[in-house]
């Protein structure tokens, strides 16, 4: 028996070895369609040679486009069916973006804690939201690994610490960590760029946090080894962030400004206005720090 679809050469059965086709049985009403069809397109194909002798091309057109058209029925393999459900299902857009973001973030976190300074100095106004969440990060861990180093030393700690040594000091982190980003953008406008914009000067910000990120992790890992320098890590980090990160975003710029302020005096400006904040703030972030 003779496929009709890819003219293989099969034995008895419905359907071809070759391509899964069903095969049309002479007593079928499939088999009786298709002879209908065969003898159709023989009167036509008469009918057109008798009428292109006489140049009526249109109507000989019109009787093509009304012929039937035999469809081979489905491949019924289970393969094809669900290759064929798989090609029609479209992707989440939700989890594309998902995963585009989450390479994008990757991509300015690597790049910050390779080259620090040179991917702030290379940063736009277009990263302004992997700074972000790179601040977010920063809010979270502070607090977290605080809270893990105080655990660790006094082997346990009563309920509802976790509020008081978590939740609160988020909140204010978050605002320090973003008067913090003003006063750099303050600075970066008295003495180096006036032109500069927050966003601008809070993505440059963003891109020095992932060496910083790195040490709170860091300072977890230390816990199961050696506890004092755990601690040790979160100090540092938590100065340097305060210490250098502002210094670094003024002089990622370029100095343009003729007669303003010396950047000497724009830093030192920055940290009198922080340590002012952390008296305003009130001293439990003092108190967490030196009581590590």
């Amino acid at each position: 028996m003779t496929c009709p679809i890819c003219r293989y050469e099969t034995g008895d059965g419905k359907y071809c070895k070759k391509c899964g086709a069903r095969l049309i049985i002479e007593d079928s009403p499939v088999f009786a369609a298709m002879k209908e069809q065969t003898a159709t397109s023989e009167v036509y194909s008469v009918t057109r040679r008798s009428v292109s002798s006489r140049g009526e091309i249109p109507h000989a057109r019109q009787i093509e486009s009304a012929l039937p058209v035999y469809t081979p029925p489905d491949i019924p393999f289970r393969a094809a069916g669900r290759q064929h459900s798989d090609e029609d299902e479209e992707p989440n857009p939700y989890w594309t973006s998902l995963k585009l973001y989450g390479q994008l973030y990757g991509d300015y976190f690597l790049k910050g804690l390779r080259h620090p300074f040179g991917a702030a100095a290379g940063t736009e106004n277009s990263q302004f939201f992997n700074a972000i969440v790179s601040m977010v990060l920063y809010v979270v861990l502070f607090p977290l690994a605080l809270y893990a180093a105080l655990h660790h030393e006094l082997q346990g700690l009563p309920e509802g610490a976790f509020a008081d040594l978590v939740l609160k000091p988020i909140v204010w982190t978050a605002i320090f960590l973003f008067l913090l980003n003003v006063f750099t953008f303050a600075a970066v406008k008295l003495s180096f760029n006036p032109a500069a914009k927050l966003k601008e000067v809070m993505a440059r910000f963003g891109a020095l946090l992932p060496l910083f990120l790195v040490l709170y992790v860091v300072s977890f890992v230390f816990l199961f080894l050696n506890g004092d320098i755990s601690k040790v890590i979160i100090l540092l980090s938590f100065i340097s962030t305060v210490m250098t990160v502002p210094l670094l975003v003024m002089t990622s710029y370029k100095r343009r400004m003729v007669g303003g302020l010396d950047p000497l005096y724009a830093i030192l400006l920055v940290y009198v206005a922080l340590m002012l904040v952390i008296v305003i703030l009130g001293s439990s972030m003092i108190e967490y720090i030196t009581d590590l």
